[in-house]
């Protein structure tokens, strides 16, 4: 199986690029090797700090809407697995996680921002928003989780519950972003802070990490032990029909 994600070290950071043209969205492939990409690192004594960033004009689009026709029961419940466990390697990662969010981030690809610690936008007109609702598209315990810790309660059920999406500057008011820099200076200001995390008290950082978030890290690991609801009747009709009349209006 070919990789779509690179990993590059750079001293003490290791930059990882989602690859997957035209626009890094999410097959189940794409979604194990984020998951095992990260579980690694997470292990790489010699990374102290990641970047995480797109190829292209977008970061992630999330979940492929053109595959959804082919999602059989099967695929599903390996696709559910494989969103939970990629968004928990992201979003447990005992080393500090910048999101270089080069552009487009919708539905699956903001919570995979949502997953970074700190979320340097590029100054550019892209959009960010959780549109699952749009499309049909319940969330897995792992997505729910990590979008209900990181969005503000009154930013929340506008994306979550009616699909909104965001333009950047939007989102960045919102603290769906950290800050916002131009593109000429987006890798650079992702490595600057990558490299100031980078020299924090890692055994430290990790505990408090887990203590933030253990709410969250319990439900998402319980959900991957089997307590998924979606394990069984994921997708609908309605999905697959939500999903094919929005790809006809992009």
């Amino acid at each position: 199986m070919a990789s779509m994600i690179d990993v590059v070290h750079q001293g003490p950071i290791a930059i990882v690029t989602l690859r997957r043209p035209p626009a890094n969205a999410m097959n189940l492939e794409f979604t194990e090797q984020i998951a095992a990409v990260f579980q690694g690192l997470g292990h790489d004594r010699s990374a102290r700090s990641l970047v995480l960033t797109g190829q292209g004009k977008s970061f992630c689009a999330g979940v492929d809407l053109k595959a959804l026709p082919d999602f059989d029961e099967t695929y599903q419940r390996r696709m559910v697995g494989a969103l939970n466990r990629a968004f928990h390697a992201v979003y447990s990662c005992p080393i500090p996680v910048v999101g270089a969010i080069n552009g487009h981030a919708i539905a699956g690809g903001l919570v995979l921002a949502l997953c970074c610690d700190w979320r340097v936008a590029v100054k550019t007109q892209f959009l960010a928003g959780l549109t699952e609702v749009r499309v049909g598209v319940p969330y897995p315990v792992g997505a729910m989780e990590v979008a209900r810790a990181e969005l503000a309660p009154h930013v929340a059920p506008q994306l979550i519950l009616f699909g909104q999406n965001m333009t950047s500057s939007a989102a960045l008011e919102a603290g769906v972003f950290d800050e916002m820099v131009e593109p000429e200076a987006l890798f650079e200001c992702a490595l600057a802070k990558a490299g100031e995390f980078a020299a924090l008290p890692q055994a430290a950082f990790a505990k408090s990490k887990r203590q933030l978030r253990s709410r969250a890290y319990a439900a998402i690991e319980a959900a991957i032990a089997g307590a998924e609801p979606l394990l069984n009747g994921w997708l609908s009709r309605e999905t697959v029909q939500a999903a094919a009349a929005v790809l006809a209006k992009a």
